[in-house]
């Protein structure tokens, strides 16, 4: 697993995940009961998740749906385009025989 354009480590990453949940939970004002019964999940899954960060990947959608952070998901793999020209010139080609 290449780590050349990351600073955090994959843990790491996953904690702060974890810890921004956290975050977005006390910001609504919402105790992990209450998410847990918004989300569908149970309150011990939350606690893991802002613990440690570790989380299914159907929990964390169901997570992220309760606390309105479902935007933040479906552009989590989103690929950017181009914006000019020259930058469509400067990428080269990457897909396809050589």
């Amino acid at each position: 697993m290449a780590l050349t354009h990351s600073l955090l480590a994959p843990g790491e990453l996953t904690q702060k995940i974890g810890a921004n949940a956290r975050e977005a939970r006390l910001a609504q004002n919402l105790s992990r009961k209450s998410l847990a019964q918004m989300a569908g999940v149970s309150e011990s899954t939350i606690k893991r998740f802002e613990s440690s960060g570790q989380i299914t990947l159907d929990a964390l959608v169901l997570i992220a749906t309760a606390l309105g952070a479902t935007r933040q998901l479906a552009e989590l793999f989103k690929h950017e385009r181009p914006i000019s020209l020259e930058e469509i010139k400067q990428a080269g080609r990457t897909r396809g025989r050589q």
